[in-house]
């Protein structure tokens, strides 16, 4: 088995009655994303440097990195 990284951003509010995205990037985020709805912009989340279990908390959301396994 391997593992994969995806970003688990849980809205405070949610929109359209969903709160929890997955995503396999940070990129990925601001393709669905405004800055002003995450509340940060993403080049500081890659500044980050979030590890596995790592969170970063804004006004509006929680960012997680996670490890997920594949079974490649």
């Amino acid at each position: 088995m391997s593992k994969k990284i995806i970003y688990h951003v849980k809205l405070h509010e949610p929109i359209e009655g969903k709160a929890d995205f997955f995503f396999s990037s940070i990129t990925a985020i601001y393709n669905t994303f405004t800055v002003e709805q995450i509340g940060v912009a993403r080049q500081t989340l890659y500044q980050q440097s979030l590890n596995p279990g790592d969170e970063y908390r804004t006004k509006f959301c929680v960012v997680k990195k996670e490890e997920v396994l594949n079974n490649k």
